[in-house]
């Protein structure tokens, strides 16, 4: 095989509809110079006969037990080999190969990014999510992108804090972004992928939303950003719908 151009990373545990999803969208798209590599928790289904019977797609396989979603990223991190590497989660589709972003690139920025639909359990798609960043600071009010439609340049990439639970994924994108500056940054105008919508985050109640979102402000050096979100809640929810439904009934 010719030298690694990128790296697919799939973590997984206990999924094996949803990793056979995501091996058959890997199996038409994957190019020449990509490599997959699978990070299996330790599963105690049939994940693990899922990927056996697909190891001419796999390249590497990895299964022992993790501290989470995180903790797994982070080993495929440890063993890519790729110039560039994504991280397409059990459930998620491929829809393009993603060497073709890279064609005619030149300047190696930091990250390639791109456009995600939405999957949903019942096969629906909606919400396409991606744009063109205009700011780093775009992150503090919410993931601006699917960690799932980015090229991550191996060399650069800065590794996934997993003392977080659910915005991990942000909070490196964030910092990635203040070290090498927005300019290192390459948008491609292109649905890269189908995200599915079952993923853990979306199990957790806001409590664990929110505290991760404080420490994140605070670690970030913008613990005003949060005074400034409560501040912008109590405008809305005190002036400006009363002023709505005031406006309304007149």
């Amino acid at each position: 095989m010719p030298s690694q151009l990128i790296s697919i990373i799939t973590v997984v545990r206990n999924d094996p509809e949803g990793l056979r999803r995501t091996l058959a969208s890997v199996a038409r798209h994957k190019g020449k110079r990509t490599g997959y590599l699978l990070v299996d928790g330790a599963s105690t289904d049939d994940t693990l006969a899922v990927a056996e019977h697909q190891m001419d797609l796999i390249d590497r396989l990895v299964s022992e037990p993790d501290q989470g979603i995180y903790d797994a990223m982070n080993k495929g991190l440890a063993q890519a080999q790729g110039d560039y590497l994504l991280f397409l989660n059990a459930g998620d589709e491929l829809l393009l190969n993603p060497e073709e972003l890279l064609a005619g690139v030149s300047d190696e920025p930091v990250m390639v990014y791109g456009k995600a639909n939405m999957l949903h359990p019942d096969g629906s798609l909606s919400y396409i999510k991606g744009k063109r960043l205009k700011s780093r600071f775009r992150f503090l009010k919410g993931m601006p992108l699917c960690h799932q439609s980015v090229l991550y340049r191996r060399k650069t990439m800065i590794p996934f804090d997993t003392s977080y639970r659910i915005m991990a994924d942000r909070v490196m994108t964030y910092l990635l972004l203040k070290r090498y500056g927005l300019h290192r940054s390459l948008f491609v105008d292109r649905i890269m992928v189908n995200y599915f919508e079952g993923g853990f985050s979306g199990s957790l109640p806001p409590e664990v939303w929110r505290a991760e979102e404080d420490r994140f402000y605070t670690e970030a050096g913008v613990s005003w950003y949060r005074y400034k979100k409560k501040l912008n809640s109590l405008f809305k929810d005190h002036i400006r719908l009363p002023l709505k439904r005031l406006l309304g009934r007149s």
